[in-house]
This record gives C-alpha cells, sequence and structure tokens, in this order.
C-alpha cells in the first residue's frame, strides 16, 4: 500500500510539474488540474512509452488509432511510410501554415506590405485567457516595440504556433481569399483554417450548450464558429464577455472533453500535407518566388545544433495541444543528401499520455530523426508492419 501511495504521489508530482510547462500555471491552472483526476490517469499505462523513441516507435504500431504518418523521399514518393495516411486528422494550429501561404501570395501579388508596422494591442484583441497561453507570451517575448513589421509578426506565429496572432492575420487576409487559396490546395476533407477565438468560444458550453453542438452539422458549426469570430472582433463588449467568461472557466471543459472536441477542428490527411509539401519542396505549389518564400519561413529550427547537426536544410511547422502532437516539414540529411517530406500527427491521445510525451517535445525528436535516422525509420517500419516479434 505504501509503495503504490508512493507511486501515486510521484505521478501526481511529475504530472504536475509537466502541465505546468506545457500549458501553463496559475491557480486557475493547479484548480483545473485537481478538478481533472480522471484525465490526469487516462492512458498512464502507456506512459513508460515515453521514455525512449523505440518504446515511442511501439506505441505507434500498438495504437494504429492514435497515429497517422506520411514520410518518403521526394525523389521516391511510392517508397515511404504511409501509416493511416487517408485517415482525417485534427490540423489544430498547423492550420497557419495555410495562413501563412496565403500572406507570401498576397505579399508577392502587392496586396500586403510585409514592412506594415501592426500594434500590438490590436493583435490582443483575439488573445482568450488559459487558451494556448505560453505559445502567445513566447510570441510576444520575441518583440521590444509595441509597433512591429507585420512580416515578422507572420514569422513569430509560424515560429510558435501561436493562435492570437494567427487570427490577426486570418482577418486581414479575409475570409474570401483565404477560402480561395484553400480551394486552390484541393486538399481532401474540411482544412479551411477557422479563427481559433471564434472556434475555441464556440465550443465552451456556456457559449454553445453541448446538445446543440452535437447535433450541429460540420457547415452549420464552421458558420456559427465564423459568427462568433466576427463578434468578437468587431464587438467590444461581447469582445469583454467572452474574455472574462475564459477567465472564469478557461473552455468549461475536462481535459478528456477538450481532447474529444479536436474532432471540430479542421481536417485533412497526411497524404494530402505531405504532398503539399512535396510541391513546396519542389517549387511547384505557387510557383518558385512565393514557395522560396514560405520556405524559408519554415526553416526557422535552422541554426539550432540539433538541425544543423543532421540537416543541410529543414523547415517545419509543429502543434501542441490538449491531446494533439503535430508536425509537417521537409528536410535534407547531411548524411546522405536525400530530401524527406513529413506529416507526422498524434491525434487524440490518452491525456495522462499526451502530458508526458509533450512534456520534452519527444515528438519533433522522433519526426526529425525519421528523415536522418535509418535506424529508427526501420524500426518503424518494423513495428507498423507487426512484425517484430
Amino acid at each position: 500500500m505504501k509503495r503504490a501511495l508512493t507511486f501515486l504521489a510521484v505521478f501526481l508530482a511529475v504530472t504536475i510539474a509537466v502541465y505546468s510547462m506545457v500549458i501553463g500555471f496559475n491557480f486557475t491552472a493547479f484548480e483545473t488540474l485537481f478538478k481533472n483526476k480522471d484525465g490526469m490517469v487516462e492512458g498512464s499505462e502507456y506512459v513508460p512509452n515515453t521514455y525512449s523513441l523505440k518504446g515511442l516507435t511501439e506505441f505507434i504500431g500498438d495504437h494504429p488509432e492514435f497515429a497517422s504518418i506520411t514520410s518518403y523521399n521526394v525523389n521516391d514518393p511510392d517508397s515511404g511510410i504511409f501509416y493511416q495516411s487517408d485517415k482525417l486528422i485534427s490540423l489544430g494550429a498547423t492550420t497557419n501554415l495555410f495562413l501563412m501561404m496565403e500572406y507570401e501570395r498576397q505579399v508577392e501579388a502587392g496586396m500586403l506590405d510585409p514592412e506594415e508596422e501592426i500594434a500590438l494591442a490590436e493583435i490582443e484583441k483575439f488573445a482568450l485567457p488559459e487558451i494556448s497561453i505560453n505559445s502567445h507570451q513566447d510570441l510576444l517575448s520575441e518583440f521590444e516595440n509595441e509597433l512591429v513589421p507585420l512580416d515578422n509578426i507572420v514569422a513569430a506565429m509560424i515560429r510558435n504556433s501561436d493562435l492570437v496572432a494567427a487570427d490577426y492575420l486570418w482577418f486581414k487576409l479575409g475570409e474570401e481569399n483565404i477560402r480561395n487559396t484553400m480551394d486552390s490546395l484541393s486538399l481532401d476533407g474540411d482544412p479551411l483554417p477557422l479563427p481559433f477565438s471564434g472556434l475555441y468560444a464556440s465550443l465552451n458550453a456556456e457559449v454553445l450548450p453541448k446538445d446543440q453542438l452535437e447535433n450541429m452539422s460540420d457547415s452549420s458549426f464552421h458558420a456559427y464558429v465564423l459568427d462568433q469570430a466576427y463578434k468578437i472582433k468587431e464587438d467590444p463588449a461581447y469582445n469583454e464577455e467572452i474574455k472574462e467568461l475564459f477567465d472564469d472557466t478557461r473552455i468549461g471543459l475536462s481535459f478528456i472533453e477538450e481532447r474529444d472536441a479536436l474532432k471540430y477542428f479542421p481536417q485533412t490527411t497526411t497524404r494530402e500535407l505531405a504532398g503539399m509539401m512535396q510541391k513546396l519542396v519542389q517549387g511547384d505549389l505557387f510557383g518558385e518566388k512565393i514557395d522560396n518564400r514560405i520556405k524559408e519561413k519554415l526553416r526557422w529550427p535552422v541554426g539550432s545544433e540539433t538541425i544543423d547537426r543532421s540537416f543541410s536544410d529543414y523547415g517545419a511547422i509543429y502543434d501542441m495541444r490538449m491531446g494533439l502532437l503535430s508536425g509537417i516539414d521537409f528536410g535534407t540529411s547531411v548524411y546522405d543528401g536525400h530530401t524527406s517530406v513529413q506529416a507526422v500527427f498524434f491525434d487524440r491521445l490518452p491525456v495522462a499520455f499526451w502530458l508526458h510525451m509533450s512534456s520534452n517535445h519527444m515528438q519533433e525528436d522522433y519526426q526529425q530523426r525519421l528523415i536522418w535516422d535509418p535506424a529508427l525509420y526501420q524500426t518503424t517500419v518494423t513495428e507498423i508492419r507487426g512484425d517484430n516479434e
């Protein structure tokens, strides 16, 4: 009994520490954590799989319901990893990539001035209390002045997977322009970026009762999200009301309910995302000039020791939110010179497993090594084929 209690105490202490790193910590977060006892232990039996990349590959092979991986050499696209590649996955903040693409298209067309100075206060109107606050604080910490060039904000949005800057950019680009660009990409599913302020507001049962939400069609829900987003942007009183609600109750969902709500986010497949990245790498997505600008913003990881040691070129966008760990990337290995494109998504993970896996960005290490480490690549292939006995 004493041993079990000791284990539980250690597990809770680790979970609290991880939660504070991943989500942010204050008294509200502390209270939220202890109202989610079920979520804190959901998937705890899988936590040992987060101790090594080998353990993670075993988890991937054993649980196809939680993973979707597409990874291949652009010069040999038929030979690669296509694991649950046609399953619809939740995109989370990786939809920021689509916004950045449309931004670069408008810059090239002379519709936007990348040097236009933007007041950070204008962006803050889209910030919801307790929602991805660490990512947004990381973005704000990059700037010393209140006025920041638009191009710098977009680049920081990609680096930090920031929701607040994404909403500001969404409205600056214009709904019709975003829709037209998404139509041109012709991706499966419904990957249209939605303003995150409207999306999270719509998931709060105080705004949209759960029974109404569950009976809505996808198109009706998306229309509701957009209506909420426009109200948050244009109605100061409603903006304040929503922020007070989130300040009091956050999203108003348990960890498990918040994870399950990923089904309401935009979706597509990893096969489609990797194919899009292949066109980008080859300069065939929007044309070489725009594609080069897009790739340059995705190269933010370059310069770190880990990346420079193994890649001659690398670009990525990652996301991490309750139950979701994901990344879309391209990379050229320094060891054999091949270039791969990838989309690696861990979607609707058990909460305790997600907390531990996300604490050290393990999924990013796995995704990067999948390009340059033949041993990890082969181990993954072995595990997903089930011939690892």
